[in-house]
């Protein structure tokens, strides 16, 4: 069983995403998040597989999120949800420690694929988008 904790600042957002996951077998929703910092109390206090984040809400963001799981050890794995397609986004997210980065405006089997691929510990980005160069040999 995956356990994910959900972060985005839209509640709406946050319960259609679980519903959806939870839809899923081997995927159980631990926790939601609000804000990054409620995000960051989930993630020391249930220790979920997988915190699937929005890239852009209160602080701290999705992006500093992956970053503080990774400098801080925890086992987490952090897939990013985002509106921005645009590679300097994918980027930063996959260099502060994401492993996945899906656009909200993809189907959620692309999130599901990227939070297996995540619990994996293998990187996922959904279509259109494609894995930067530079990132591909890290």
């Amino acid at each position: 069983m995956i356990t994910i904790v959900i972060a985005d600042d839209h509640k709406v957002v946050r319960q259609g995403l679980r519903n959806l996951l939870e839809m899923e077998p081997d995927l159980k929703v631990v926790g939601e998040a609000a804000n990054g910092s409620e995000a960051l109390a989930l993630v020391e206090n249930q220790r979920p597989d997988i915190l699937v984040t929005d890239i852009s809400m209160p602080p701290p963001t999705g992006i500093e999120l992956a970053k503080i799981i990774r400098q801080k050890g925890y086992p987490s794995k952090v897939v990013v949800l985002s509106m921005h397609a645009d590679e300097p986004f994918v980027v930063s997210a996959l260099t502060a420690g994401a492993l996945g980065y899906v656009l909200k405006e993809a189907g959620v089997e692309y999130v599901v694929t990227a939070i297996r691929e995540a619990a994996a510990n293998r990187r996922f980005v959904s279509p259109p988008l494609v894995m930067p160069d530079d990132i591909k040999t890290r």
